[in-house]
């Protein structure tokens, strides 16, 4: 007759809470699973979320998801200002450069021959501008296309198993469940082997399925916090260009009180000096 321990460890060990046998399958319990990862409103709350055995070492990790996360929201605004600039025809700070002012004396400057060789160097100046800001977008974008790399499932998925693998590992070495057999000739419980915990390979399974879940979902909270932040910025604005506007219709000067007595006047002094029709004047 042999006594297994798992189900007593699996009761006093957080690590086996809710390994007991259940009706729902595998597939309802990542279901649920990932619809708790959902309701995480914040980088923090989805790290909490992560269990205990594997939160330590997941953490920086998945802090870094969140930052490489908040490095392409950023870039994308960065090159829809600087393509912004492109279209209007203005430069962003980092191109804010004065033409290059050669010293010429008064007089050449002034003739022809110095005003020719003044346009020209603003044409080159402005023909540097456009090419630079071309290169900076066309580096952005390429930015953006690392980054993007770099949060695709499979990059993410290869960048977290091994930390998971290998945390595994170190779970399965040290929650290794006894299973004793009873000896009937002295009445005592005997160890007579070690089994593996199986609550303990379940978990390392579910964290591999579920790593880039609560990946992605980190990336899902970046760009809704960044989208919140532009939509603020953008409302701001609005609102500033439609004060400036009224300040300047507010600003826009009317007819003076004076000038209007003028008008009146002048009108009243005309009509007077006016000759009535029908009369002959001596």
């Amino acid at each position: 007759m042999s006594f297994n321990t798992t189900h007593l460890l699996r009761a006093l060990s957080p690590l086996h809470a809710g390994a007991d046998a259940r009706d729902e399958d595998s597939d309802t319990r990542r279901l649920a699973r990932h619809t708790r990862l959902q309701g995480a409103t914040s980088v923090d709350d989805l790290v909490a979320l992560v269990p205990a055995d594997f939160r330590h070492v997941l953490r920086e990790p998945l802090l870094g998801i969140a930052a490489t996360a908040t490095k392409l929201a950023a870039t994308r605004t960065t090159l829809a200002k600087w393509e912004g600039h492109l279209v209007a025809g203005t430069y962003p700070p980092h191109l804010h450069q004065k033409a290059p002012a050669v010293q010429l004396t008064k007089g050449f400057g002034e003739s022809a021959d110095g005003a020719a060789h003044k346009a020209k160097l603003d044409a080159a100046h402005a023909a540097w501008l456009k090419g630079s800001l071309e290169d900076s977008i066309r580096a952005k974008r390429d930015e953006i296309l690392f980054l993007e790399r770099a949060l695709t499932p499979e990059v993410l998925f290869k960048d977290l198993s091994p930390v998971i693998a290998e945390r595994q590992k170190d779970i399965m070495e040290k929650t290794k469940l006894p299973v004793l057999e009873h000896n009937d000739e002295t009445g005592e419980l005997v160890l007579v082997r070690w089994q593996d915990n199986d609550g303990a390979q379940r978990l390392g399974k579910e964290m591999l399925e579920d790593c880039t879940i609560f990946a992605l979902r980190i990336r899902s909270i970046v760009d809704a916090r960044d989208f919140t932040a532009r939509s603020k910025r953008d409302g701001k604005k609005a609102v500033k260009e439609a004060a400036d506007v009224e300040m300047a219709d507010a600003a826009r000067p009317g007819p003076s009180m004076q000038s209007l007595i003028d008008k009146a006047v002048s009108a009243a002094v005309k009509k007077l000096a006016k000759p009535s029709k029908g009369k002959t004047q001596y």
